[in-house]
């Protein structure tokens, strides 16, 4: 199973600290002190909001993911623990955006960097668990100023569950016993 980051939508205030966290993860530039114009700012999660809640969105690193199905162009695949999105490859179809069932894909226009010769390139963006951080946590999750996210992995949860079962049924084994004696 992949890992995912789950929100707390109760706990979130709209800041969109957790969208420049992102931004500047994934350009390493500090974007306070860089001219507006001369970057693209292309966040991996998305900060909804309503007349009732503000939320963050983003990837669910979905087992079968229908934005995988969608692609025709095969930019996205299954890595070891997520889905994985190669922009090199992505061609700016948006197939995967109406495919994604949260609306964790967003389709946005390049106008720095490789636009491959063009005046701007359109590309999807997905959270990719910051896979290249330093830290190994999500910029969103150290960011948010009220601790909006963690970090799910399914497979510590599992184990969590069975050493947590183990310990009842042990303990539910020696009250057993000593009621026995």
């Amino acid at each position: 199973m992949n890992k995912f980051i789950k929100s707390d939508p109760m706990l979130c205030i709209g800041c969109r600290t957790c969208m420049i966290a992102c931004v500047v993860n994934h350009t390493g530039k500090n974007i306070f002190t860089m001219d507006p114009d001369s970057y693209d700012f292309t966040p991996r999660v998305q900060i909804q909001i309503t007349k009732d809640m503000t939320r963050p969105v983003q990837c669910h690193q979905c087992p079968k993911p229908k934005c995988l199905e969608a692609c025709p162009f095969k930019a996205i695949s299954m890595g070891e623990d997520m889905v994985i999105l190669d922009q090199d490859i992505c061609k700016g179809c948006g197939k995967c955006a109406k495919a994604c069932p949260f609306g964790a894909i967003t389709m946005a226009r390049i106008y720095h960097g490789d636009t491959k010769g063009r005046p701007f390139r359109q590309l999807a963006f997905k959270c990719d668990l910051c896979r290249d951080t330093e830290s190994g946590v999500p910029a969103c999750i150290e960011a948010c100023p009220t601790e909006v996210f963690t970090l799910f992995d399914p497979a510590e949860a599992a184990a969590k569950a069975k050493a947590a079962k183990a310990a009842l049924e042990a303990k539910k084994a020696a009250g057993a016993a000593t009621t026995q004696s």
